[in-house]
């Protein structure tokens, strides 16, 4: 099954303390629908979410929409009170491509499985909760839109956007306070957008790829080479 992830900023960007037992699986889910994201749907033990959820993909969709990129089909999300398990490491949340859906911790448990949970090192919040979100949906909508079926080797591709849209639905002021921490400017002419440097600068990653992102005079054609990649890392015309 293949899934996209927070991997490095919903892993390596916490400071975690992780004990798996004491983690127990969700109770019974009711169903809720976003009123302005009709083709977006939640499944949670309760409300207490919902709002938070809707609002994220919201302003996600919102962000993505200005490049041109549109949900193609419905997109559900999973709230559950448990750590997920992928591949050797535990995980908040990851997009799940063959179903379409996203699995994600509430921010109560969230918070409890770590003694200091940190975003773009900051401590973690309702704010960097939709952020969080924000990076999932960007996975769901860039799979929609991508051409490269298979999504074997375009994690590059898809982190510079997953991050940029994550930073993008932040506060201006919660924003400027993440770019202000970073001696980084946007990715230049030349430049690789890797895995490997946003393993090593998750938030100078992050950084580069919002202020690319929206630098840019005319966005459209390095956004098709986005949709059209099919390599490790994406060479920046």
């Amino acid at each position: 099954m293949k899934k996209s992830h927070l991997k490095i900023s919903l892993l390596s960007m916490f400071t975690l303390i992780v004990i798996p037992t004491s983690f127990v699986s969700p109770s019974v889910a009711n169903q809720y629908d976003c009123a302005e994201n009709p083709g977006f749907s939640i499944s949670a033990p309760n409300d207490k979410m919902v709002d938070h959820v809707c609002d994220a993909a919201d302003r996600a969709i919102k962000f993505l929409a200005q490049y041109k990129l549109y949900p193609q089909k419905p997109i559900s999300i999973e709230i559950i009170k448990k750590m997920i398990y992928l591949d050797g490491y535990w995980a908040f949340g990851m997009y799940d491509r063959q179903s379409d859906r996203i699995l994600m911790m509430s921010l109560p448990a969230l918070l409890e499985s770590s003694r200091f949970p940190e975003m773009y090192n900051q401590p973690f919040d309702e704010e960097h909760y939709a952020g969080a979100i924000a990076h999932e949906m960007t996975h769901a909508i860039f799979r929609h839109n991508s051409s490269n079926i298979e999504d074997k080797w375009n994690n590059a591709a898809q982190e510079y956007l997953a991050h940029a849209t994550q930073l993008g639905v932040l506060s201006a002021q919660r924003r400027e306070k993440i770019i202000s921490s970073q001696d980084a400017g946007p990715w230049e002419s030349g430049d690789d957008i890797s895995v490997t440097y946003m393993g090593f600068n998750p938030t100078g990653f992050a950084v580069k790829s919002y202020l690319h992102l929206t630098q840019m005079t005319d966005p459209q054609p390095f956004i098709q080479i986005l949709m059209n990649h099919k390599w490790l890392y994406v060479s920046v015309p």
